[in-house]
């Protein structure tokens, strides 16, 4: 809805940013006499950035560094896009061997350094690759020790190395995940306490 939303707006000559919440995209729009302001489409209603916040799971570098409630430019909005394009790729090819998804990921993250979901799918790709090479050496996954056995190999050590830094990295952004329970209760709550959180400058 929100994708759909951006384009009728902006056929309409309105501009509308997309922006990023805990598993959640919603609208934001910039109006000279108040700033921001926000449109969340699953509930029809204009909250303020509190309630955003008060999930608990939007850490405060998060914000600072654009991975949640950044207005995204309309490439960083194609980012998105290329997220999606990556994860549909997986669900209709799930024995790919990656490459593609990565080349969707790259690009996204190219255009968009901070974009989560795009980095912790890359990370999850490159942990599948390494876990193909364990799969290709008789090793079982599930054994601890096996992981160290298979870095022997050049190319399984290189994308250990590379998972390291990768999710190292989406932890100092401040990404944290938030789990699908409360998130569905934190939906629930923007109809259940709407005054609390609904923006009244409309």
């Amino acid at each position: 809805m929100p994708y759909l939303y951006k384009i009728l707006a902006e056929e309409l000559g309105v501009d509308a940013n997309l922006s990023l919440a805990p598993n959640h995209v919603y609208i934001k729009h910039q109006i000279k006499s108040i700033g921001w302001f926000n449109t969340e489409l699953t509930s029809g209603i204009f909250p303020e950035d509190g309630w955003l916040m008060a999930s608990g799971y939007i850490h405060l570098d998060a914000i600072k560094n654009g991975v949640f409630m950044k207005a995204l430019n309309n490439k960083e909005s194609l980012a998105l896009c290329l997220f999606d394009l990556a994860q549909a790729y997986n669900r209709s090819y799930p024995q790919n061997n990656g490459e593609f998804v990565l080349k969707a990921l790259n690009r996204a993250v190219e255009v968009y350094p901070n974009f989560a979901k795009a980095l912790i799918l890359r990370a999850e790709t490159h942990k599948k690759q390494f876990e193909n090479i364990m799969f290709k050496m008789n090793l079982s996954k599930d054994v601890p020790e096996n992981i160290k056995i298979a870095q022997k190999d050049p190319k399984a050590q290189e994308l250990m190395e590379l998972m390291k830094k990768e999710y190292g990295h989406i932890y100092d952004l401040g990404y944290r995940q938030m789990p699908e329970e409360m998130y569905l209760e934190w939906l629930v709550s923007l109809k259940t306490e709407r005054n609390k959180y609904e923006n009244k400058n409309y």
